[in-house]
């Protein structure tokens, strides 16, 4: 059977297509998962528009039809549609098969059983089921009942949005499975909306579906110019991120978002708010001037909603663009529904831009990202902490290693989704930025990491040019 161990990760199920993840491999998890979760009954499958994904999501169906389950098949849908779905009607589980804003040669098994992400323990527990060998059909069948959540999803989102003006936006699909989804709300709002790369197309010919690479946006960023638009925005290739781009072409950095998020529903009613590690300075001292207690998760959306639901925080959300609103709608991951608050944002202000321009400058880099075996990636990470603990050098130990300095910090972490180490880095001035860099270089060094991933030992060199 084609399934590589590794594939299993921290949230979900993601690989290269059909290496490490074939239908063979699909059948088997989604047995699995039928058989580890007895109680669900009634389960959704959607998919992405990757080339593998109609098979992968046939095989997937079948398995579950053959473990007696109801399966509700949305077909090609995103991930809005999907998370709604298994909110809204409260069905037992679902299984979106996407590998999200991955190259096209991935994909993957994102699990939802009563509304949350598969642990980490129960995800081991399907990688020893699908390893120890065939899984047992039942000795009925279930069936395959076609399901269209879109009507009553535009009705739901729309009765939580308000725009203060209508607004000229330009949406960028990325040929993912949102296609067209996002001018059908919008325009209901009176919006003129235009979308560019809109047909799903499982090559990504124009550009990768990741909003979170700056070179991603080039195509979004001439468009919004040249139509003179308010604002543009680009999802990734299943619908869970967006990001925002303002009327001179300028992408509003997540830390930005975060803010003018967080700050617009801590109007309505004030709690706690949840954030991803890689958040910067400005984020965390604003909240703090309006008096909001912060919780730092792991960094991902699972993560993220798991910590909102255990401190009963109001906002949450992350720098790879992932927004969470639990007072206004499902605790899920909704790009969509997160541009309709942006866009909230947007309209209260004159002119947008120039409010923009008013916010203290963030001196952040880019995330940096150090290709990495799977197998060394959190291992570099450990040995990195514990020199930090036996040196008595302050840090956060949540996800990785957010090294403090009296100017700024450091962190560097394993990617629970990729084989990478990734390292962010931010000072109070761009002077502060550079030597916070050498200095958490110098800490690299000292721990004894830099030589253990030769790709990191270049990115030193190079004096840490972001890919």
């Amino acid at each position: 059977m084609k399934i590589n161990p590794v594939i299993f990760r921290a949230y979900d199920i993601r690989g290269i297509y059909p290496r490490d993840l074939s239908e063979e491999g699909a059948f088997q998890i989604a047995s699995a998962f039928a058989k580890l979760y007895p109680q669900a009954r009634k389960i959704v499958v959607a998919r992405d528009s990757r080339l593998s994904s109609p098979s992968l999501a046939k095989i997937v169906i079948k398995a579950l039809v053959e473990q007696a389950r109801e399966v509700r098949d949305l077909g090609l849908a995103p991930d809005p549609l999907f998370s709604f779905s298994l909110a809204h009607y409260k069905f037992d589980a679902g299984i979106m098969v996407t590998a999200s804003h991955n190259p096209p040669r991935y994909n993957g098994l994102i699990l939802n059983f009563k509304g949350k992400g598969v642990s980490k323990e129960n995800l081991e527990k399907i990688k020893e089921m699908v390893l120890r060998g065939k899984i047992q059909k039942s000795a009925r069948k279930g069936k395959t009942v076609s399901f269209e959540p879109k009507s009553d999803y535009i009705s739901y989102v729309l009765e939580r949005i308000e725009l203060k003006k209508p607004l000229r936006i330009i949406f960028d699909s990325g040929n993912g499975a949102m296609g067209y989804l996002p001018e059908q709300v919008f325009k209901r709002l009176g919006c003129k909306t235009q979308t560019i790369f809109g047909k799903p197309d499982g090559n990504f010919p124009n550009h990768l579906p990741d909003p979170y690479l700056e070179e991603n946006l080039i195509f979004l960023k001439k468009e919004v110019l040249k139509q003179r638009a308010d604002i543009g925005f680009a999802f990734d290739g299943d619908g869970d991120r967006v990001a925002l781009i303002d009327s001179r072409g300028r992408r509003v950095g997540e830390d930005y978002c975060l803010f003018l998020l967080a700050k617009h529903v801590l109007k309505e009613k004030k709690g706690p708010v949840v954030c991803g590690v890689r958040v910067s300075k400005f984020f965390l001292e604003q909240m703090k001037k309006m008096g909001v207690k912060t919780y730092f998760s792991v960094c991902h959306h699972n993560a993220i909603i798991e910590k909102i639901r255990e401190v009963g925080a109001v906002f949450g959300g992350e720098t790879t663009s992932h927004y969470f609103f639990p007072k206004d709608y499902y605790l899920t991951d909704d790009a969509l529904f997160s541009a309709l608050k942006l866009a909230e944002v947007v309209s209260e202000e004159d002119d947008f831009s120039k409010y923009l321009d008013t916010l203290p400058k963030i001196y952040i880099s880019s995330e940096i990202f150090v290709k990495t075996p799977e197998e060394k990636k959190f291992l570099i990470v450990e040995k990195l902490k514990n020199y930090l603990k036996e040196e008595n050098i302050d840090f956060i130990d949540v996800d990785g290693a957010r090294i403090l300095f009296e100017n700024g910090w450091a962190l560097i972490r394993a990617s629970n989704t990729s084989p990478f180490l990734k390292l962010r880095f931010e000072g109070e001035t761009k002077e502060d930025l550079e030597k916070i860099k050498k200095k958490a270089l110098g800490l690299f060094r000292a721990a004894g990491i830099i030589s253990e991933v030769a790709l990191l030992q270049n990115f030193c060199k190079n004096d840490l040019k972001s890919k």
